[in-house]
């Protein structure tokens, strides 16, 4: 259960704004949907959508983004309940998972590491020669480090996550499990009918604030960098190639595939398994759309949709021709049969 344990006046203080409506004292001893809430729990409305839903909820409490009429328990009325209520998870995430300083007498750290304040170290990690682990952060059971690497502070490694030599990663950043960074790019080279590898020496640099999901690659680049920028959040089983040089604050969404060498601007969003070939740019918050796949650059602001992608209305007008094709088919043998062709 997602214990909370705090009365609406504390939740009020604890988030910095809203108005009570009921009780301030009430006590909200956890959070839960509003399918599933009970008359001791907490829960929350986005928007008016599910005002009806609310008014027929169990909850004993609620994040609201305006007071809603005919609901008999307490509120809590703020400016955007969706990111207070998400203020509240972190809090207990950040409870549920708290881990004790230390390094665990399973892990392997080489004595040439350089391991910060209050750092956890799970059984069966291995820190090589050279790596620096920033204060407090956490590294799971079988992580592993690689040589020279850098680990920033405040930063989560989930169990079995690998990251490979000449890695630098920053401040806050939390990668899920499974997760490889600084794999080889897929580099090769047909010499006398085979393939001959290209050996990837370059590294990866991912800024602060980066959240990585679990199964995900991140390769390092041939010579250079691939470069993840600040504030970008990477979803599960997400592919990123050798080179990218991936912007600030981009969203790719799971199951997303980028290739190599490609260049996305601040702000981009990449929707569920879109993609795009090698050597492109993506604009400045351009948005590729769900199953999408850029074969060209995409200009900065564009929403492109469809497999080649295209501007968004081209897609969907093309997308309602094709769903009368049939009907279209049978007219057209109609006219070729009466015209005797």
């Amino acid at each position: 259960m997602s214990q909370l344990r705090m009365t609406l006046a504390e939740i009020q203080a604890y988030v910095d704004e809203g108005e009570v409506v009921g009780s301030p004292d009430f006590f909200c001893r956890s959070v839960a949907s509003l399918d599933k809430a009970g008359d001791d729990q907490l829960s929350f409305v986005k928007d008016r959508r599910y005002f009806d839903k609310a008014r027929r909820t169990g909850a004993g409490a609620l994040l609201v983004p305006e007071r809603i009429e005919g609901f008999e328990g307490n509120q809590l009325v703020v400016s955007d309940s969706h990111r207070v209520f998400g203020q509240l998870l972190t809090k207990i995430a950040t409870e549920k998972r708290r881990q004790p300083p230390g390094i665990h007498p399973g892990a392997h750290v080489d004595e040439s590491a350089e391991i910060g304040s209050d750092v956890t170290i799970g059984g069966g990690a291995v820190v090589r020669e050279g790596a620096m682990i920033g204060d407090r952060s956490v590294l799971y059971a079988n992580t592993y480090v690689g040589q020279r690497s850098v680990i920033g502070a405040d930063t989560v490694l989930y169990p079995n996550v690998l990251i490979l030599e000449d890695v630098t990663i920053g401040d806050r950043v939390l990668i899920h499990g499974g997760t490889v960074v600084g794999s080889d790019g897929y580099g090769f080279v047909q010499h006398e009918g085979q393939h001959i590898k290209i050996p990837q020496v370059g590294a990866v640099v991912i800024g602060d604030d980066v959240e990585i999901g679990a199964l995900t690659t991140i390769d390092r680049a041939t010579l250079d960098q691939t470069v993840i920028g600040r504030g970008t959040k990477i979803g599960d089983l997400c592919h990123i190639a050798h080179n990218c040089q991936i912007g600030e604050n981009v969203l790719v969404l799971p199951t997303v595939a980028i290739s190599g060498s490609v260049t996305v601007g601040d702000g981009a969003i990449f929707a569920g398994r879109s993609g795009c070939a090698d050597n492109l740019t993506i604009g400045e918050g351009a948005v590729l759309g769900g199953t999408s796949v850029a074969f060209k650059d995409v200009p900065a602001g564009a929403q492109m949709w469809g497999n080649p992608a295209r501007d968004k209305m081209q897609e969907m007008r093309i997308q309602g021709v094709l769903r009368h094709l049939p009907e279209m088919q049978r007219e057209l043998r109609a006219v070729k049969k009466k015209l005797g062709l």
